[in-house]
């Protein structure tokens, strides 16, 4: 099988009840069209994804994940898969949740995982509700607070992450 990732997506939401949820898109280029042939095959397409939420579940296991400074855990709810307008182009589609006790004021949300140096490009947004405050970010990458409440971090192919992610965020309950 010779499936090259070539971007990645991440959106992160926050409601009000402490739910985070991350919406996790990876885009390949597929040359030999394995994904594209799978879709022909009912039960080899539902083993192919059990076997990647599994192996999702595995990497997420290995993170430290913080809301408050108690760990959380994160797990797959969804997996989907998509084409972007060609056979070679799939997308892999997770949905993401963990829940984390909010409190008043300043609330903190940290992920731990191993550093490393990125094989495509990919960036991650952030969107929490609107009376929500971001009052600090430290992410790998290029990172911007926009309109108080919305983040986006871009890292490039190539550059190193640091494995360490830390959201400091204001909210009034």
């Amino acid at each position: 099988m010779n499936i090259e990732p070539i971007h990645a997506d991440a959106f992160f939401t926050l409601d009000n009840s402490g739910r985070f949820t991350e919406i996790l898109i990876f885009d390949y280029f597929d040359k030999e069209r394995f994904y594209y042939e799978l879709m022909k095959d009912e039960e080899a397409y539902r083993k192919e994804m059990e076997r990647l939420i599994d192996s999702m579940n595995y990497l997420l296991q290995q993170e430290e994940v913080y809301v408050n400074d108690e760990r959380v855990e994160v797990e797959v709810s969804m997996i989907n898969l998509e084409f972007r307008g060609a056979a070679e182009l799939p997308s892999i589609i997770y949905i993401l949740e963990f829940s984390g006790k909010l409190r008043d004021g300043s609330n903190i949300y940290e992920c731990r995982y191993e550093s490393g140096v990125a094989e495509y490009d990919y960036e991650v947004y952030w969107v929490f509700p609107s009376d929500v405050e971001i009052i600090e970010a430290n992410l790998s990458g290029e990172t911007e607070i926009l309109n108080k409440r919305l983040l986006v971090s871009s890292i490039r192919r190539g550059e190193i992450y640091n494995g360490y992610e830390k959201i400091i965020f204001k909210i009034i309950l």
